[in-house]
């Protein structure tokens, strides 16, 4: 049995390495893919809203159209504190496969990331079974598939890579579950595949993404965190992952034969990590944004929750955090000195920061909009946002002496002013060739210093914006290196392909294949 369209995503696997290892004949099947098919590089979503990527790969609509960014972590429209982003506030109908399937076509969709179950789906559906993201649940439609699934192929061996010990030991465990993990994917997607002759069949392999975040620092002999000292298997762990991927790629392929077109992407990349968003509260708070109104200062207190941060794990902090963030003493106090927990709780706070991945993003404290807003749209927003700019672009590396930011900007100039109303406000982009961004400094806030590794952040591993795709087919240029294109295109391509017309509300569009 086959698929019409075969799509198979690579999450967060460095594209500039899928090229090298391929050509150096570690990756044959993407060697493959670019020597019989078609590559062209994507336009994405991470210098601005980096979490956005996957939202955006599957609906084909912009991330400042979805809203959602950091699914973790989140600061919704009207709502003043953070929460994950859960299932019911993602529109599980919007995705490419489910678009087809309302179109009557038979389709597959296996651990697409950031989603949701559509409960009407004209086919099958599984999430978060051996994916790097967990936001939701691991269910399937129908629902007794998972158990099934279950039954015939384990429960997925990786369920946190951000959990194991950070020894040698604990990184080979990681490094042997992922492959096993790519194996019993390949199997179980080589089993799915063959059950009926599909319309779409499309699936993500998520091990790339876990092997970057944890294995960078083996791989990168010039990352300040590099372990000359690691065993053999673990300088070669990344490109052991993405060998096996390539292998399960291949026989995908193989199994679908010559029966439709083959789209193979990399979602994003993974580099080193920069760091220097994690500056940006400290930075608000000497800036007089935050709800001391800058008479704390460089407050002591404040440093103390930065060691909290930095040595405390986080399921301790996020207990004493939900008991204590309750005592009214306690919201008093932290507002005095400017380290509230929540920070859009206090009419006094003008800005906040809120997580977005390498991007530093602050939301502003807008009257009619966050339910303690104290800024007055128009003139003192744009007074607000003039100062941000104005002071984050002043910013300097301690040790360097260079700037620290490459460019400010606000949602309304990126997105326009119809973007999505729970995005952030101001975004900051870090300069990338500084190496790591621990400390900054400037005339007016001083010196801060505050590391991005710490018992809750271990990664050595972060995102880039290289993202890419490889089609094979009929109709697909041979050996062709072909326009630039943006992820926003993925979803309106593949529905092309298969006959069905591209909804309007789609950002992306149809592909030049010339």
């Amino acid at each position: 049995m086959t698929a019409r369209a075969l799509v198979i995503g690579l999450d967060a696997a460095e594209a500039t390495l899928l090229e090298k290892w391929s050509a150096e004949g570690l990756l044959p099947n993407i060697a493959r893919l670019t020597s019989q098919g078609s590559v062209r590089s994507l336009g994405n979503s991470l210098q601005t809203l980096p979490g956005a990527i996957w939202p955006e790969i599957t609906s084909g609509q912009s991330g400042g159209k979805i809203g959602h960014f950091c699914t973790v972590n989140q600061i919704p429209a009207g709502e003043s504190r953070y929460r994950p982003v859960i299932e019911d506030d993602v529109d599980s109908t919007s995705n490419y496969w489910s678009i087809a399937s309302r179109a009557g076509l038979r389709v597959a969709a296996i651990d697409q990331v950031q989603c949701g179950i559509d409960p009407h789906l004209n086919g099958i559906e599984i999430i978060e079974w051996g994916c790097h993201d967990r936001n939701f649940r691991t269910a399937s439609q129908p629902p007794a598939l998972l158990d099934e699934v279950n039954a015939k192929y384990g429960p997925y061996p990786v369920q946190s890579c951000d959990s194991y010990p950070k020894n040698h030991q604990g990184y080979i465990q990681l490094l042997e579950d992922l492959l096993d993990g790519v194996r019993r994917k390949t199997s179980l997607l080589l089993d799915l595949l063959g059950r009926e002759e599909w319309d779409l069949f499309t699936c993500s392999f998520g091990e790339s993404h876990c092997a970057g975040h944890q294995l960078w620092r083996f791989h990168d002999l010039d990352s300040e965190y590099h372990d000359a000292s690691a065993p053999t298997i673990l300088k070669d762990a990344l490109a052991s992952v993405y060998a096996e991927i390539d292998k399960g790629i291949g026989e995908l392929i193989d199994a679908n034969g010559d029966a439709g077109t083959v789209l193979v992407f990399a979602s994003h990349g993974m580099g080193r990590y920069i760091g220097g968003y994690q500056l940006i509260p400290e930075i608000l708070s000497r800036l007089g944004m935050s709800s001391d109104a800058g008479k704390a200062g460089d407050s002591r207190i404040r440093q103390l929750q930065d060691w909290m941060k930095k040595y405390v794990p986080m399921g301790f902090v996020q207990f004493f955090e939900s008991k204590l963030s309750r005592l009214k003493l306690l919201q008093h106090l932290q507002g005095w000195y400017g380290g509230m927990i929540f920070p859009l709780d206090s009419p006094k706070t003008r800005a906040v920061f809120v997580p977005n991945n390498r991007v530093g993003a602050i939301r502003l404290n807008i009257k009619g909009r966050e339910p303690n807003g104290c800024l007055e749209p128009g003139v003192e927003v744009a007074q607000v946002v003039d100062e941000l700019k104005r002071e984050l672009m002043a910013l300097r590396h301690v040790g360097s002496g260079e700037p620290i930011v490459e460019r400010v900007f606000t949602a309304d100039e990126v997105f326009g002013r119809d973007h999505h109303p729970g995005i952030p406000d101001v975004m900051v982009v870090f300069s990338t060739d500084l190496g790591r961004i621990d400390s900054c400094r400037s005339e007016r806030v001083g010196v801060i210093r505050q590391d991005i590794h710490n018992v809750r952040m271990t990664r050595t591993g972060d995102h880039t914006p290289e993202s890419r795709l490889w089609m094979l087919g009929q109709n697909v240029p041979t050996g062709a290196r072909l326009a630039d294109a943006s992820v926003l295109d993925l979803a309106p391509e593949i529905l092309g392909l298969l006959g069905v017309p591209v909804p309007q509300e789609m950002d992306g569009k149809r592909l030049d294949t010339a």
